[in-house]
């Protein structure tokens, strides 16, 4: 009995170094073959560092699954992380030894494949390892028929590259047939992805407040990737190593987040945490809104008397320190007020009770002060004080 916990405690960290394995040895290939295969030497730097952007899932699957065996979940990240280690290692492992195109492919998109349903999967069954309710059932099998579907037919499809089409692949009509069907089931996995991230919305409408925390760690991680996603269609981001670091450390925060949320440790500083990020993204808009339109209008004025726009730019940055305090606590309280409440009504038991003590002199009037802010602050479910005799008998009030 005893040797099987053992055992349920050491396959997930078994499962972790492999996949971790898998991605060291390909940042490795990729470095001896940078001269071979990249036009740019930083190639094989920028392979490496996206892994990174993936090792916490197998890291944090192997946390979830040795301390909550009963918990698919763990489990479900173990998986993605072998599948994305099979499908980063394939190419460079292929071209070190010289193996079949059509194998790398077949490998690359086995693990492309077990990826998108294994993700359709994270979304579904987050954070409790089961699914919202029995309707949701018919997602998970359709998932599941999907990427069998597609697992068979990966190697059976040709490819554009005769090196890259399998020598058993299907011809003619058959296998453009077999394409098309393939592409289809492709959308349609996606389409999986998607409905399994709706299922979380009817989660947060039933859910309790526990798991209402534990949605909102996994919500916050989703909305940061999902601004990254804008910023980078709309070309904000800078390319090269630096898009390929912060795209590595955006993405690293899913895991993270799934971590947080499941093993429930400071569960309840996402309050705090979204609270921050929302007032200073709306703080950092505003000051740079401010900054640009000072800049304008003092050019307009001053570039007639000084020729330039030097005093304009200085006479701005100014204008925006001078700003930047009052506005951050104005701008803090109304966040508070929206997205950290129980913090901000504490802080206003807080300061109501420092306020009253500066007139108040009657013992059981501060007593009683102090209990009601405890209990609106922290809300115990019990609350004493204990105040030494001024005899020094040891006598107590309470």
């Amino acid at each position: 009995m005893r040797g099987g916990a053992e055992l349920r405690r050491t396959v997930p960290w078994v499962l972790c170094a492999i996949s971790l394995g898998m991605l060291i040895a390909s940042g490795w290939l990729r470095w001896l073959l940078r001269h071979e295969t990249s036009t740019e030497d930083v190639d094989w730097l920028r392979g490496a560092i996206s892994g990174l952007g993936f090792a916490g899932i197998p890291v944090v699957g192997a946390l979830i699954a040795s301390r909550q065996p009963a918990n698919p979940y763990g489990w479900l990240c173990c998986a993605m992380g072998l599948a994305y280690g099979v499908s980063d290692l394939a190419r460079p492992l292929g071209e070190a030894v010289g193996g079949p195109l059509w194998v790398i492919r077949t490998l690359e998109l086995w693990g492309f494949v077990g990826l998108v349903g294994l993700l359709a999967f994270l979304f579904l069954l987050f954070p409790t390892g089961r699914v919202p309710s029995p309707p949701w059932r018919w997602v998970a099998r359709a998932v599941v028929a999907g990427g069998l579907l597609l697992l068979f037919a990966v190697p059976l499809v040709p490819d554009t590259d005769p090196a890259a089409t399998a020598p058993f692949a299907l011809q003619g009509a058959a296998g453009r047939y077999l394409g098309q069907v393939g592409n289809a089931a492709v959308y349609a996995m996606f389409g999986l992805v998607l409905a399994a991230m709706s299922s979380l919305l009817l989660r947060f409408r039933r859910s309790g407040p526990v798991e209402r925390r534990q949605l909102t760690w996994f919500v916050y991680a989703a909305a940061l990737i999902g601004a990254f996603i804008v910023f980078d269609a709309l070309s904000l981001v800078p390319p090269g190593l630096v898009y390929t670091a912060v795209s590595a450390a955006i993405f690293s925060l899913l895991p993270v987040a799934v971590g947080v949320a499941v093993l429930r440790y400071r569960l309840f500083e996402i309050d705090r945490i979204v609270s921050r990020t929302v007032s200073y993204g709306l703080l950092t808009a505003g000051l740079v809104g401010l900054y640009l339109l000072v800049v304008a209008l003092l050019r307009l004025v001053l570039e007639p008397l000084t020729g330039g726009s030097t005093l304009a730019v200085a006479v701005s940055t100014l204008a925006v320190a001078a700003v930047f305090n009052p506005a951050r606590r104005r701008l803090q309280a109304a966040v508070d007020r929206r997205f950290d409440r129980a913090r901000y009504d504490a802080a206003r038991a807080v300061d109501a009770f420092a306020s009253r003590l500066r007139n108040q002199v009657d013992l059981d009037e501060i007593t009683a002060g102090l209990c009601d802010t405890v209990t609106a602050s922290v809300a115990p479910t019990r609350v004493a004080v204990w105040l030494r005799a001024p005899t020094g008998t040891g006598r107590a009030w309470t």
